[in-house]
């Protein structure tokens, strides 16, 4: 879910910066934004010090500042330090933070393991893959003791795709074919296909397709899907680039496959510098 994000406060000189997810926000706005669409990721600790300090400083909210203090120094959860903020403006309605708190006491309620996947499904989103993948495992070194064989699947699959982002082809694939086995979605199915014609050939992938009982449509799809002719654009992720490279390849057009290489390269130099932090 979307919103546009009318600023009406004022703006900060020096943003206020989540750690965890790179993100800069520079108005009281833009934190409750925040704030609304990334609780699982925002703990007891992210609510120090640091952030009433810049919630005083950079934003003159002196009187929520002061009761965050207050707050902070007594034994009070992270839900009730995120509520204050939320209705210390117009931003949401009344109604709107009662649904955030109602979705908080329902995420309190799920079990430890849907809690981590959520947190990892999160960090997913915002390219954080090596802590993703970290989660996941966490998850994962537990499956002997998960009943529940489709949330294992899903695990699993947002798992590959961490994988494939971080080049762990050989990984991918596996994850990929495991996650159908259990969740027994096609697309985790589709997307292991999508891995075969990345690190394979052309008759390897149609084999596969075959050996899986799919149509050979699919393989026409593939190819049209991974040859899509758009430019690469910041958003795209590294997985999808290597898809366009690969092809680039295939057709023995060299000049856009390294080109695209290059790109692939530095990116994930860069992602491996800010995940490492």
């Amino acid at each position: 879910m979307s919103k546009i994000i009318l600023c009406t406060s004022r703006e900060a000189k020096t943003p206020f910066v989540f750690l965890n997810t790179k993100v800069e926000i520079y108005t009281y706005e833009e934190l409750c934004f925040y704030i609304f669409n990334n609780t699982v990721l925002i703990s007891k600790t992210t609510l120090s010090d640091k952030l009433v300090s810049w919630i005083r400083k950079e934003l003159g909210m002196d009187q929520l500042a002061d009761r965050l203090t207050g707050m902070l120094n007594k034994t009070v959860s992270a839900q009730d330090i995120l509520i204050e903020i939320l209705t210390a403006g117009d931003y949401y309605s009344a109604d709107e933070i009662r649904d955030y708190a109602a979705a908080w006491q329902k995420y309190r309620k799920f079990s430890p393991d849907h809690r981590l996947k959520l947190k990892a499904d999160a960090y997913l989103g915002y390219r954080r893959y090596i802590k993703a993948a970290t989660l996941y495992d966490s998850i994962l070194d537990r499956e002997d003791e998960i009943d529940d064989k489709v949330f294992l699947g899903n695990v699993l699959h947002n798992r590959a795709v961490a994988a494939a982002n971080n080049l762990e082809t050989d990984d991918a694939k596996a994850f990929f074919l495991r996650a159908y086995s259990l969740n027994g979605n096609e697309e985790s199915l589709r997307e292991y296909f999508y891995m075969i014609a990345v690190t394979s050939d052309t008759a390897t992938l149609r084999g596969e397709i075959r050996q899986r009982g799919m149509d050979d449509d699919l393989f026409e799809t593939i190819m049209s899907e991974i040859g899509d002719s758009k430019d690469d654009v910041r958003e795209m992720t590294i997985f999808t680039m290597l898809q366009r490279a690969v092809y680039n390849r295939m057709n023995k057009n060299m000049t856009d496959y390294d080109k695209r290489m290059d790109i692939i390269l530095g990116e994930l130099k860069d992602d491996f510098r800010e995940q490492a932090m």
